[in-house]
């Protein structure tokens, strides 16, 4: 469960905070397809994160980490929901996703602990 909550929160934070150099809803979409996830599944998994990104604190106000925390728990608990109704293609493509993302984060994570030693 840890593993999916770090991977979808990038996912989340890529979607709808999209600092400089991180991907659009658009662009997320087009990954999303890419790793053969259906646009109709895409469309689903972009709607549930655009419902819990209108709930983000406005910028400058101090987060509430446990707030968000329980937050993301619901936004993971109704995407995994959603999944489950989708096909098993569907199903199969986004745990692949999943995988590529917790990867690519943990590489992440990786290079910044290197570059800090």
């Amino acid at each position: 469960m840890f593993k999916v909550f770090v991977t979808l929160s990038a996912l989340a934070l890529a979607v709808f905070c999209a600092p400089p150099g991180w991907p659009t809803a658009e662009e997320a979409k087009a990954e999303m397809q890419a790793s053969g996830i259906s646009s109709q599944a895409a469309d689903g998994i972009l709607k549930i994160a655009t419902d819990f990104a209108s709930q983000k604190p406005a910028e400058g106000v101090e987060i509430d980490r446990e707030a968000a925390r329980t937050a993301f728990n619901e936004f993971i608990g109704q995407v995994d929901a959603y999944i489950k109704t989708q096909s098993p293609e569907d199903q199969t493509a986004y745990q692949a996703f999943v995988s590529k993302k917790k990867a690519e984060f943990e590489s992440r994570i990786a290079e910044r602990k290197a570059e800090g030693q």
